[in-house]
């Protein structure tokens, strides 16, 4: 079995989600990748209020913060995509948190962390093989596709594919082979996305 699998916040739960049925590869939570990308990284704050910074508090909770990389990582599940305001917040937040001179790297849910993915987010290269990347990550029993995103979702789909072709190649064309225009919303993306 590959050691990697679908990304998942946290390990936990990348353990409820269990097996994926459709393609039989688990999930894997993201300080699982963290461990490999910066193995001399352990001061990994999860889900913790960004405190006091010069002298406001912030009550926001980035997903992973390390103070010593300057670094938060925000993994941007589906409703990130399906309601306006919480893209928009997502926005704001990362002009907050790079005014503070954290780099922020957000992981789309539709990205899977290969070793390419791992070199354009976070400039990594690492040795040991990650996910693989012949698994799209969208499809219509997941009701995960572009169909069922708001217009600003799929605009910010769109954004995001642009840095992964080889991901947004293998999404759209699964999605085109399952034949259910109405629910994959591949012409959607397509018209956002262009020539990829």
């Amino acid at each position: 079995m590959a050691r990697f699998g679908f990304l998942r916040e946290t390990e936990a739960l990348a353990k409820k989600a269990g097996i994926d049925k459709d393609t039989g590869l688990h999930r894997t939570g993201l300080e699982v990748y963290l461990k490999i990308l910066f193995p001399y990284i352990d001061d990994w704050i999860h889900d913790k209020a960004l405190g006091e910074v010069n002298g406001v508090n912030y009550r926001s909770r980035p997903d992973y913060r390390s103070e010593e990389l300057r670094l938060i990582i925000e993994f941007d599940g589906l409703q990130h995509y399906t309601r306006p305001d919480i893209i928009e917040k997502d926005y704001r937040l990362t002009e907050l948190y790079t005014s503070f001179g954290y780099k922020v790297v957000r992981i789309p849910y539709f990205i899977q962390l290969t070793n390419s993915a791992v070199k354009t987010l976070f400039d990594v290269e690492v040795a040991e093989k990650l996910f693989d990347g012949n698994y799209p990550s969208l499809g219509v029993k997941g009701l995960n596709t572009p169909a069922y995103l708001c217009p600003a979702g799929v605009r910010r789909m769109a954004q995001e594919f642009k840095k992964f072709p080889d991901q947004y190649k293998k999404n759209v064309d699964f999605m085109r082979s399952q034949n259910d225009p109405y629910k994959s919303g591949i012409e959607f993306l397509e018209k956002e996305c262009g020539e990829v």
